[in-house]
């Protein structure tokens, strides 16, 4: 028989620890009361808005079901696009080590995925805009304001993210299934029936789904470049009753019916699995040689797809090369980038905070069921989209609340839930890993609450909190969608100043206000890939 001495305590370290593990238990709780709270309070306003005289007879208006319709059929054409355009590329990208700078390109795409949506605006308009450097080459029907420039905008903001997916899906195969194939001598389709598409339909659908729902949820890209009513999504919808009509009743019924929809959409979609994006495969073996065909196709696609991701940007660059520096309103660039700054950093820090008050309490569940529960809490973020919760609150709030002098805070607050499903998600498998690893010793030796947080498990987590920091501040330095509904002139931030400078058609100003943007993104991002380097 084993015994197990409990480590000797003083009495004054026994209540320190008894103190920190009951404050880290409260701040925990309180954290999952917010998240659950604000849903809540969404959800009602929704409700109550229905109650108070919302009327369900709205669904009969022929409007609706045509915005409804034109959001479902540009959400399903920009997915499939993407996926069906990425495929070729991410073949490419895993399979032919010839290739050069495919490590630098898969950077690119994570990039290009979190870009700020204005940047990519911006640089499309100069590309094809009314008087954009392509626009004479591509006809006298050309319109870059409508369905063709909101599918142009999703493609290139989507399709990185699904080159990476495939990419890692493809380098996920094991080295004895490309060698089984070559020892049977099976050609390039048998090899991709056999061995290539078995790992990738259980990805493809899952792929979609996201993708689809990203589209589905899309704000900023329809807002500025549908050109009008025929091109109009539920979120554009909700903004324009809310914001240009102020109709609140109008608004809580289109939420209450994306809300609907997406959550709908996303329930069906998460039963295809969990998708890998943002930390590379490790570990690759040997490749199959591929024929001179396939090398040169794959060539070509590859090409394409680079001029394809960096064209935008290019162009800004062009641009901003002939911009009067002294012209430019550096002070209104200067208060907006500091607004951003200062809001990107707020929301991701409260994001990083909120996951890892969850996954204390995650761990201190003695049931797998609590776990899921947790969980739940945790992600469910993912199904109420970010327009839905900014109606509610604001609805619901609005007798008690001046929002034109707070609306920063929510900006900030949601900003962090909309952010918190990416960040829980991608710091959950290494608590798990810790705990297969240390969690019984720390047990053992009494280790609890918040100075064993401080001095062994965050120390562990520190790669991976780093990484989710920078996503989190990506994404909430690129918002446009909530500040649409809370935002004031006074605290600017860098997207709206971007998009108020394209609407006064000063592209020039405009551009340089975007590369600016996508530098601060970049920087975040480069940060990313070093502490994944000296994971």
């Amino acid at each position: 028989m084993t015994y197990v001495i409990p480590p000797y305590q003083s009495a004054d370290a026994a209540r320190s620890t008894t103190y920190w593990s009951g404050l880290a238990g409260w701040v925990s709780w309180l954290a999952m009361g917010t998240l659950l709270s604000v849903s809540g309070i969404a959800v009602l306003a929704l409700w109550g808005g229905q109650q108070a005289g919302a009327q369900w007879t709205a669904l009969q208006d022929p409007w609706l079901w045509r915005v409804l319709r034109f959001t479902l059929w540009q959400a399903a054409l920009s997915a499939a696009l993407s996926v069906l355009f990425a495929l070729p590329v991410a073949r490419a990208v895993a399979l032919d080590e010839q290739l050069r700078g495919t490590k630098a390109f898969l950077r690119w795409c994570l990039l290009c995925f979190v870009m700020p949506s204005l940047v990519l605006i911006t640089g499309m308009v100069v590309l094809f805009g009314r008087s954009g450097i392509l626009t004479p080459w591509l006809g006298s029907d050309w319109s870059l304001y409508g369905l063709s420039g909101i599918l142009l905008a999703h493609v290139f903001l989507n399709m990185p993210f699904a080159i990476r997916v495939l990419t890692f899906q493809w380098q996920s195969i094991p080295s004895t299934a490309w060698k089984l194939a070559a020892q049977f001598q099976l050609s390039s389709w048998q090899r991709f029936r056999w061995v290539e598409w078995p790992a990738l339909r259980g990805v493809l659908p899952a792929a979609f789904g996201l993708i689809f729902l990203l589209c589905f949820n899309s704000f900023a890209v329809v807002l500025t470049l549908g050109g009008g009513p025929r091109a109009t999504t539920l979120e554009v919808a909700i903004y324009q009753a809310l914001k240009y009509n102020f109709n609140p009743q109008e608004a809580l019924i289109l939420a209450a019916i994306q809300l609907l929809v997406a959550g709908g959409f996303f329930v069906l979609f998460n039963r295809f699995g969990k998708l890998s994006w943002v930390m590379p495969a490790t570990g690759l073996g040997w490749r199959p040689r591929l024929s001179g065909l396939e090398r040169r196709a794959g060539q070509w696609v590859y090409g394409l797809a680079i001029v394809f991701l960096t064209a935008p940007v290019l162009a800004l660059l062009v641009v901003v090369s002939r911009v009067n520096i002294a012209s430019l309103p550096w002070l209104s660039l200067l208060i907006s980038m500091g607004y951003s700054l200062l809001f990107a950093l707020s929301a991701a820090l409260f994001s990083l905070l909120l996951a890892l008050s969850c996954l204390a309490l995650w761990r201190r569940q003695p049931s797998a069921r609590r776990r899921q529960w947790v969980d739940g809490v945790a992600l469910h973020h993912l199904v109420i989209p970010g327009m839905v919760l900014s109606v509610g609150l604001y609805i619901f709030f609005m007798p008690w609340v001046n929002w034109q002098r707070w609306g920063w805070l929510a900006v900030v607050g949601l900003n962090a839930l909309v952010a918190l499903p990416f960040v829980y998600s991608h710091l959950k498998p290494r608590v798990h890993e810790y705990d297969a690893q240390y969690g019984r010793v720390a047990a053992d030796l009494g280790l609890t609450g918040w100075p064993h947080w401080r001095r062994t498990i965050l120390p562990k987590l520190w790669p991976a909190v780093q990484r989710a920091f920078a996503i989190s501040f990506v994404l909430a330095l690129g918002d446009f969608a909530l500040f649409g509904i809370f935002g004031h002139d006074r605290w600017q931030t860098l997207p709206w100043l971007i998009y108020g400078l394209t609407g006064a058609y000063r592209l020039a100003d405009a551009a340089f206000a975007a590369l600016l943007l996508l530098a601060l993104a970049w920087f975040a991002l480069w940060s990313l890939e070093r502490s994944y380097a000296r994971r």
